[in-house]
Formats: structure tokens, sequence, C-alpha cells
């Protein structure tokens, strides 16, 4: 998997793929055959949520910050015996009271799996939201692409991608006692 961070280069990215998805609209519009499905992209509801605490206390004033993962635009684009998948990740980030450094070190995971949960893929992606200014609640966005081999008879329905925040057992636990 490869990871793209918000910079300078992001914009002729999000561009690039916006073209790449008018081409292949316009080929489908003028095709008589339906497009191939992409995978299935799930945001597990276990690890889409992370509440970062700040040593062992759990009180309220002992937040560095809370973030939401959402997935956001899938463009897939088949080739030979294989799918070429782009997903865009948006991490949401608010800062808690015990925050002094002014920003949220986040880590996240892209899964590839098959249909039966098979997982063919796991990578963790770090991402630094800094919260400037009297700012809040930030966002970052991020451009991940995975090439997924295709058997013969597959397409991209036959595979999932997960997505989650890389929770501690903790984090997990209070995860799962607050949601």
């Amino acid at each position: 998997m490869r990871s793209n961070s918000p910079r300078p280069a992001a914009f002729r990215t999000i561009v690039t793929l916006s073209c790449v998805a008018t081409v292949f609209l316009v080929a489908a519009c003028a095709s008589d055959e339906a497009p191939l499905p992409c995978p299935e992209v799930v945001l597990l509801s276990d690890a889409s949520n992370q509440t970062k605490f700040n040593g062992q206390g759990r009180d309220l004033t002992d937040i560095l910050f809370e973030a939401d993962l959402e997935a956001g635009r899938l463009i897939c684009e088949y080739d030979d015996n294989e799918v070429d998948v782009d997903l865009q990740v948006r991490v949401i980030a608010s800062r808690g009271p015990a925050n002094a450094d002014r920003v949220a070190n986040i880590n996240y995971f892209v899964a590839v799996a098959r249909a039966d949960q098979t997982v063919l893929a796991r990578e963790s992606f770090d991402i630094a939201i800094p919260f400037p200014g009297n700012k809040t609640r930030v966002s970052g966005l991020e451009e991940i692409g995975q090439i997924i081999p295709l058997a013969a008879g597959e397409d991209g329905s036959d595979y999932r991608i997960y997505l989650g925040f890389d929770l501690t057992p903790e984090e997990l636990q209070f995860n799962r006692a607050n949601r």
C-alpha cells in the first residue's frame, strides 16, 4: 500500500484522480457493459473512534485527543488480472485539555481481505494533525492506493478493504464500553 499525506503535490493527485474518474464515467456511458465493481470498504465500528488519554487517568481532563475515521471517495481501475484501488481516508481530531503539544499523533490501518475475511495485506499509517491557533477540531485527508491481484473469475466484489484505528487493548475496551 502507498500513502500520500496532504502536501503541496496532493492537489495534483486529487485533480488527477478527479480526471481519471471523469474518464471512467465517460467510458462507462459510451459502453454497453456495466463497470466492474470496486471492493467494499468496511469501517470497523469498534475501531472507528479513538480517545487518547494522557497517562493512566481516564478523566475528561486527561484526554489528549479524540478522533474519528471516515472512508471517502473510492476509485477502481481494472488492468489485466488486477484492480488498482485509490481510497481517500479522512481523520477528524478534537483536541483534549491534556494536549499541550497541540498535535494529535494518530495511527490507523488499512487491510485488504477476501470476502471470507482472510486478510491478504495489512499496513499501518501515521498521521500527525496539528491544532493551529485556537482550533480545537481539525482534519487530515490521506490518499491510499492498493493493487489487488485477481484470480480468474474474480472482480473487486470478491474483496473487502477494512479501515480502523490501531488501538491499544485499553482503547478498544474504552470504545466498547462507551459507544
